[in-house]
């Protein structure tokens, strides 16, 4: 917002006319009517007493708080869209240097600003493209600098792809450290910053990680909200969501077993006796495949230890210890071919 907008606005509120307030100020009328038309700018000693006569902070009067809502970003944001095609590069870029002077404190709009023009002058294929490159890094530091982690992780990941395009790959590594240990992400683009240095196999080993550790999130959320779908006795549902974990298994190629064990829940939960039984035989024919994602070609760079095969007998002792409990089984009593799967071993 123009300084010129917001003396009219604050003058109107407390009730002043411009003659009032170039009287205050030591100045002509028609001075102040210039102000307020944009026609010229107040001098640098008058700022703070025109802000005390508004009884507005400096920050307000230089609009240094002005913020913006995300509908009016995206706006303005499809503005600028349309002035690459209607005006060309070089007019939208000086168009974009004034409007980050009126928002310097909006850093969701100053991290977009520069998104948009880093992209286009690959895409428009701008001549002398290196000319922008430190007024765009220099917003994206703004932003990295912002309170807001959504915004810190936008900028973050922009000046990561920005190094990682000019090579500069020890440049790139350290806007990494903005991402938590725990982000996929941060993984996934170490994995990028190997491919890049030709570490092809440890890049492999990266995003493979990923997807390993990508199965134990999707599982746990999956079969949680299963098992709140049959809390809910939304059979149907718990059903669905359950075989959506058997299909992530199966094609992660995490081992029978574990495409087996989600249904055991919905089961028990329906006291289906066959189901219960088919299930229950199945988990513990295929104990042995719990670790065959060492197998797998997915997986394959990847440094698995070995598994003692004792671990797996008492996974099955385990298991027939719990089957056998008659407060969550005692359904089954009586059926022969669970009888002698159960008890017989």
């Amino acid at each position: 917002m123009d300084i010129g907008v917001v003396i009219k606005k604050y003058r109107k509120e407390a009730g002043m006319t411009q003659e009032e307030m170039a009287n205050r100020l030591g100045v002509t009328t028609p001075a102040v009517n210039k102000w307020e038309n944009s026609n010229s700018k107040p001098d640098i000693e008058l700022l703070a007493p025109i802000a005390r006569l508004l009884d507005i902070s400096l920050d307000t009067l230089l609009s240094f708080h002005e913020k913006l809502s995300d509908t009016e970003i995206e706006e303005i944001i499809r503005k600028m869209d349309r002035m690459f095609s209607e005006e060309g590069y070089e007019k939208t870029y000086e168009w974009a240097l004034r409007l980050i002077k009126e928002y310097p404190n909006c850093n969701m709009l100053i991290w977009q600003t520069a998104v948009m023009l880093d992209a286009r002058r690959i895409t428009d294929k701008c001549t002398n493209q290196e000319k922008y490159d430190k007024q765009i890094n220099a917003w994206y530091e703004l932003a990295l600098h912002d309170e807001n982690e959504e915004i810190q992780h936008h900028a973050a990941d922009s000046l990561f792809g920005f190094y990682l395009r000019k090579k500069d790959y020890t440049k790139a590594e350290k806007y990494l450290d903005y991402f938590s240990e725990y982000d996929p992400m941060k993984s996934y683009y170490q994995g990028r910053l190997l491919q890049k240095q030709g570490k092809i196999k440890e890049a492999y080993e990266k995003y493979e990680n990923i997807i390993f550790s990508g199965f134990s999130t999707l599982n746990f959320v999956l079969s949680t909200m299963a098992g709140l779908a049959l809390r809910e006795n939304d059979i149907g549902y718990a059903r669905f969501l359950s075989g959506k974990v058997q299909a992530v298994a199966h094609t992660l190629e995490m081992g029978k077993y574990n495409e087996y064990s989600p249904m055991l829940d919905i089961v028990c939960a329906g006291k289906d006796v066959e189901g219960t039984y088919k299930v229950v035989k199945h988990l513990l024919d295929n104990v042995g495949t719990m670790y065959d994602f060492r197998k797998s070609g997915l997986y394959k760079h990847m440094k698995f230890r070995d598994i003692d095969e004792a671990i797996l007998d008492g996974v099955k002792e385990k298991l027939l210890e719990g089957f056998r409990k008659e407060e969550e089984f005692g359904y089954m009593a009586g059926y022969e071919p669970w009888e002698k799967l159960i008890f017989d071993r």
